[in-house]
């Protein structure tokens, strides 16, 4: 399926966060999410100490690692529906030695079930209009809980933000973000786009 093969456990002594994106494993279709976004999208979740945080459509796993890293007393859970994807998440777990990182199979809003109830912070990754699934999740979150939408789709920004006006949501801010880093060719550089990404960050 992929070039997972076993590693080392994967060392990171900083205490930023902000993995390089090349400490994840990757598979093909699937790759992580670039460090700026992430850290970006950190930031507009505000994770506490001990907060229970939803991901769901989890992916290589990058953000949830990231999350769970920076909070060791509290429990990330991961909702993703695609063998190959939950795979991978397997194997960046262990390469990092995360143990408050939880992965469950399935899809949104059917099986958010799985989850523990009542996160207060949930991170969502959607590449279509998913309004269903975000009344679902909102309905879970606590109050004053936060929740962050990740989408590359100008469908998906306006659906939530529509949704998100329907729910009331405070402090509703919509960012997008686009990382060029440079990329050398021979003796000449240039700056080479990742793919834009809209963030939608809200509080209940």
């Amino acid at each position: 399926m992929s070039n997972a093969s076993p590693l080392s456990a994967y060392q990171w002594d900083f205490v930023t966060p902000g993995l390089p994106d090349g400490a994840f494993l990757e598979a093909p279709g699937f790759s992580p999410t670039p460090m700026e976004l992430r850290v970006m999208l950190l930031a507009h979740l505000r994770p506490r100490a001990q907060s229970l945080v939803w991901d769901v459509g989890g992916g290589t796993g990058a953000l949830a690692l990231e999350i769970a890293r920076l909070m060791p007393s509290g429990q990330v859970h991961t909702l993703e529906r695609d063998p190959d994807a939950i795979e991978l998440l397997n194997a960046n777990r262990e390469r990092f030695g995360i143990a408050n990182l939880h992965i469950h199979a399935g899809a949104a809003p059917d099986d958010l079930a799985q989850l523990p109830p009542h996160p207060d912070r949930v991170l969502l990754e959607v590449g279509r209009p998913l309004g269903n699934v975000l009344k679902a999740v909102w309905e879970a979150l606590v109050p004053e809980g936060r929740l962050v939408i990740s989408t590359a789709s100008l469908e998906g920004l306006v659906d939530a933000t529509d949704t998100l006006g329907q729910l009331q949501a405070k402090d509703l801010q919509v960012v997008q973000a686009t990382v060029h880093r440079m990329q050398r060719r021979g003796s000449q550089a240039k700056l080479a786009a990742a793919e834009p990404l809209f963030l939608i960050a809200a509080e209940r």
